[in-house]
């Protein structure tokens, strides 16, 4: 049973619907995220009845509301189009927003920040991600003539939104996702650069920096540029652009921020400047909007439109796809609930829509093409240009049905003759990291980030399993083994192997396999049909260097890409500063143990982690360093205490074996499970599980230097041990892809489309 958004009265879903097949994941996803539930968290839907509850709703604007629900019904359950996740789970229920992402504007005054900080609450209480610019506040020390007292500058604005969303989803499934951006131009710049390099002052934002056409200008000709008072529009001084560029990308290798906002271009494209300047993006960056705009995204799974049988493209399958898709959003427009009246208005002005990709890394597989190479690039730019015009052909058609968008005089569109237009953007390459577990489908326009990846069975079990199209062609090739499945489950690469034939080697690249060059020119391929933006990780292996960093940002620029994020696998480790490769390091000798004495002294600190109580006690050597750690937890034989138990072995043998204490900690804090909380200990007040407050005081303790306590790391203990031997057994020890458990189900997390995703159960950051 579903709700009727229009007037609220009960509509059975049809008993002839056609069936969904599902993945053991998909199914898994809905159940914990998207089908409605009763008391006690008792699902009461299908999923037949979730895609009919959506497309019922959705369809609310159609004369024939039956035909047009059944359409929208057997898109969905084919696999062919999801919309965001929103629309997904709110949709015929009454509740909530069908968008994802919002932008807010923060002017200068303390009545529009202090407004737009309430508004940040109440988008968020909705689920939404929130975007901001700050580049319309004075800088910090300005003076205030009504208060005679200095402005806090932007950083502080940001810190203090950062804390709002922190407020609003205490408690909630996941953390709030934001956007915080600065003009290059913004006196307080290099502040903003450096305001998240400590890891922990900010951790709800993404920041990016809006990149002037004058200053790449300055770049390229090593010259200076103007900082401009934003209130005076006063040159206030000059700085060197390579630079300031530099301190840009020395803080994004060590940290993935901040990422690039290439402004000028985000404004050339603006459909309807008459009505504001396009400031912000939301918080993964593919949608730059007007102050109090949102937006309303769908995709596309360009893999479902491959016909095997005949080997090419079924393009009029597609065509209808994207009629249908692009109709399916504009309905969204109409039938959304917002939580502000300003966002209302400005949606319905402009009926921005954005239809996206997924599964296009499956469609390159099947169809036997590597990701990284010319070929790829040619077919993308191609697939995404059909996608853009036939959207446009049916949003004009729209516009002849019902009307163009009500802010058309005076946009781009308003030109003698010109046909009417019903959206003022139709495209856009929004992260699906959650909707394409549900689909079946790769990410957008993401390589496959590994070829092993986490399923999640029907008793919540999560094992390893390796890509489906991989294992297709082993079977179809006849080089299928079970003994292959487990070595790469188990992580080792297809690379370089005798038993997997070199073109298949080639058309499975992973997101660490691809150099920044394929990442940026896929994104530009993408951008040239796209109306809005792309949202996509640049992701490079933990030994890219600096200049492979700042490369990437000057090709994105030069290749028309509307931004850019970056993340170097690693980065948040604090890792000694690389500008260079290094040539390779001889293979080091098996490392040795050093054993503690059989009388060792020790410490032992009591601590509190929420409502829980425990004990650290730390074995020393002779010289005072650890050489070893134990826990007690009142939860004997509890999970919690098992795998604290577990990892204060590994600890302890691993320091043992010569890994760097404070490379652990870096590895190991900030994890998070439950018991969290506060900890009533000064220095950390606050621990995201039992795990990161050991962590951390034994950084504080012995001075590690991890977060910036003491000035040196300890020594190495075995002076035999090479840095390729401890690099060896760091790996082993502790490695992961983005250093973050999911808060959901603990699985680590990646970085893809701009956007912290766990691929065994669905979270994702951005929504």
């Amino acid at each position: 049973m579903v709700l009727d958004t229009a007037s609220t009265n009960v509509t059975s879903a049809p008993a002839d619907l056609k069936p969904v097949a599902l993945t053991d994941n998909s199914r898994v996803v809905l159940e914990r995220r998207y089908l409605r539930k009763g008391e006690g968290g008792r699902i009461i839907e299908t999923p037949e009845e979730m895609f009919w509850r959506v497309a019922y709703a959705i369809a609310e604007p159609e004369t024939d509301r039956d035909a047009a629900s059944r359409s929208f019904y057997n898109l969905m359950a084919d696999m062919e189009f999801m919309p965001n996740s929103p629309t997904l789970m709110n949709a015929g229920t009454g509740q909530g927003t069908f968008s994802a992402c919002f932008v807010l504007p923060v002017e200068d005054s303390m009545d529009s920040i202090m407004d737009t900080a309430k508004a940040t609450a109440m988008v968020q209480k909705y689920g939404g991600g929130t975007g901001f610019a700050f580049s319309r506040l004075r800088q910090k020390g300005a003076p205030i003539a009504t208060t005679h007292g200095k402005a806090c500058g932007p950083v502080s604005v940001l810190q203090h939104y950062d804390d709002v969303s922190r407020m609003v989803t205490q408690g909630g499934k996941r953390d709030g996702a934001n956007m915080g951006i600065l003009s290059i131009h913004h006196p307080d710049i290099r502040e903003f650069i450096h305001c998240k390099d400590d890891g922990e002052s900010i951790t709800r934002f993404n920041i990016s920096v809006a990149i002037s056409d004058v200053f790449m200008e300055a770049y390229e000709q090593d010259g200076e540029y103007d900082l401009v008072d934003p209130r005076t529009k006063e040159v206030v001084g000059t700085l060197r652009a390579r630079e300031i560029l530099e301190e840009i990308v020395e803080s994004a290798w060590k940290t993935g921020d901040p990422g690039l906002v290439f402004i000028d271009t985000i404004n050339r494209d603006n459909p309807t400047p008459h009505k504001g300047y396009l400031w912000s993006t939301n918080p993964c960056g593919e949608v730059p909007l007007l102050d109090w705009e949102a937006c309303n995204l769908g995709s596309l799974n360009v893999a479902r439109f491959w016909d095997e049988g005949r080997q090419e493209m079924d393009w009029n399958r597609m065509r209808e796809a994207v009629r249908l898709a692009t109709r399916f959003l504009d309905n969204v427009v109409t039938t959304n609930n917002f939580p502000l009246p300003q966002i209302r208005e400005t949606v319905d002005g402009n009926r921005k829509i954005g239809l996206g990709v997924m599964g296009w890394a499956d469609l390159l597989i099947m169809r036997g093409i590597p990701y990284n190479s010319e070929e790829a690039i040619e077919f993308g730019e191609s697939l995404m240009g059909f996608i853009s015009r036939e959207s446009d052909e049916m949003s004009m058609e729209l516009g002849e049905e019902r009307g163009v968008f009500p802010w058309f005089e005076g946009s781009v569109y308003d030109k003698p003759g010109a046909r009417p237009m019903r959206n003022a953007t139709r495209t856009c390459i929004a992260p699906t990291g959650t909707i394409s577990i549900i689909a079946g489908a790769s990410s957008g326009i993401e390589p496959l980030f590994s070829l092993a990846h986490y399923r999640t069975m029907g008793d919540g079990t999560v094992l390893p399993e390796i890509a489906d199209a991989f294992q297709d062609l082993a079977r179809k090739r006849d080089f299928w083994s079970a003994d292959l499945m487990a070595e790469l489950a188990g992580g080792a690469s297809i690379h370089g192997r005798s038993d997997i034939p070199d073109d298949v080697q080639r058309l499975f690249p992973t997101a660490m396999d691809i150099s920044e060059t394929w990442h940026i020119r896929m994104q530009a391929a993408f951008q040239k049909g796209t109306d809005l933006a792309v949202s996509k990780t640049i992701n490079l292996k933990n030994e890219a260097t600096v200049d492979d960093i700042r490369s990437a940002y000057t090709l994105a620029y030069k290749t028309g890409c509307k931004g850019i994020t970056i993340y170097r696998d690693g980065s948040r480790d604090w890792q000694v500063l690389s500008h260079k490769k290094e040539e390779a390091t001889p293979a080091a000798p098996t490392p040795q143990r050093r054993r503690l004495p059989d009388e060792r002294p020790s410490i032992t600190h009591k601590f509190r982690v929420g409502e829980q109580e425990g004990y650290l006690t730390v074995g020393l050597y002779d010289d005072g360093s650890p050489g070893e750690i134990f826990v007690n937890i009142a939860r004997e034989g509890s999970t919690v205490s098992g795998l604290v138990d577990a990892v204060a072995l590994l600890t302890s043998v691993s320091i043992q074996y010569g890994v760097p204490l404070a490379d652990i900690v870096r590895k190991l804090k900030n994890t998070r499970f439950e018991p969290s909380g506060m900890t009533g200990n000064p220095d950390i007040p606050q621990a995201t599980s039992i795990l990161d407050y050991i962590y951390r005081w034994l950084d504080r303790k012995f001075e590690l230097g991890v977060n910036g306590h003491g000035h040196e790391k300890l020594p190495v203990v075995m002076a035999e041990v090479g840095p390729a031997g401890l690099a060896q057994l760091e790996a082993q020890v502790a490695d992961n892809d983005s250093g973050l458990g999911c808060p959901d189900c603990g699985a680590l997390l990646v970085y893809q489309e701009g956007c912290l995703l766990c691929r065994a159960c669905g979270y994702n950051k951005c929504g």
